[in-house]
């Protein structure tokens, strides 16, 4: 078990180069627990020979005795004990390859490779659809969505905020405000045409971020409903913190109402890698009504 303690050295160097992580940032890496690692007397005879990168690829290499033979299951235990020591989620947020080269002697006897996304902790599935009928702050929008397995459900703790989907500091809310009137799907497709009209929204449904960025936008349909999406990224201050944030959000134009779907965290690898849940997540939304 002592060889985990400098995985989870590695996890503890990355979180300071900060959100991303270059190839010379791995080779860094490397030589650092090179230079810690060589030489170990790891357990069961094995010793630890030292750790080299080659592009995204960190490889730990081992001697072992002349009697080691690997377990039939060598890869799923080595993805297994990473997971569990709390370095594999780090090594698939920030696309880090790796392999343990076993030898004895000079000779090669047992390669084990792991590809980054190999590594994920994320649980994608989703669970048992909720409705937001006669809630509350619903505004007699009468609409449903799957939630993530894992993640908790809240009341939201703002006037227009329904219910949000909470996990380890990750968000996804449901929030209604009031349209000006109400609006057909195709009065609100010919609003949606319009480039000039979707800029002004975007930019003034982010207004609370600092240092904009619209890193994307589209128009789309939800559940045939007219809807914009949009990713920006920027800064928002909390009790005198400035913290880097990034939103995917989805606006659906319901009749009368305008329906927020928005996805909210710090901006960082975590956050690109569950933006797939999201996309799942919305894509889960159905408004009943219409079907009547």
């Amino acid at each position: 078990m002592r060889i985990f303690v400098f995985i989870l050295l590695s996890f503890f160097s990355i979180t300071l180069f900060g959100q991303t992580f270059s190839e010379s940032d791995i080779k860094k890496l490397a030589n650092q627990v090179n230079e810690q690692l060589r030489g170990m007397d790891i357990g069961n005879g094995i010793t630890a020979r030292g750790c080299l990168s080659i592009g995204r690829t960190l490889i730990y290499q081992y001697d072992v005795p002349s009697y080691w033979e690997p377990p039939v299951n060598i890869k799923e235990e080595v993805i297994g004990n990473l997971k569990t020591a709390g370095a594999a989620k780090t090594y698939f947020l920030y696309d880090i390859n790796v392999d343990f080269y076993y030898y004895k002697g000079n000779s090669l006897v047992k390669k084990v490779s792991v590809k980054s996304n190999e590594f994920s902790t994320y649980n994608f599935e989703l669970g048992e659809y909720i409705s937001i009928k006669d809630h509350v702050k619903s505004k007699d929008v009468n609409l449903k969505l799957k939630v993530p397995q894992g993640w908790e459900v809240k009341e939201g703790d703002r006037p227009n905020i329904v219910k949000k989907f909470t996990k380890d500091g990750n968000t996804y809310l449901i929030l209604i405000k009031d349209n000006m009137t109400f609006f057909s799907r195709s009065e609100s497709k010919e609003f949606l045409s319009n480039e000039s009209f979707v800029n002004e929204f975007v930019e003034e449904s982010s207004s609370f971020m600092k240092n904009l960025e619209v890193i994307d936008k589209s128009v789309v349909t939800i559940d045939t409903y007219p809807s914009v999406t949009f990713k920006v990224r920027g800064k928002v201050e909390r009790s005198g913190i400035t913290i880097p944030m990034i939103m995917r959000c989805w606006v659906v134009f319901y009749e009368d109402k305008i329906v927020f779907l928005q996805s909210m965290g710090i901006d960082n690898p975590e956050f690109r890698a569950l933006e797939q849940l999201y996309f799942l997540i919305t894509n889960s939304v159905i408004f009943p009504d219409q079907y009547n």
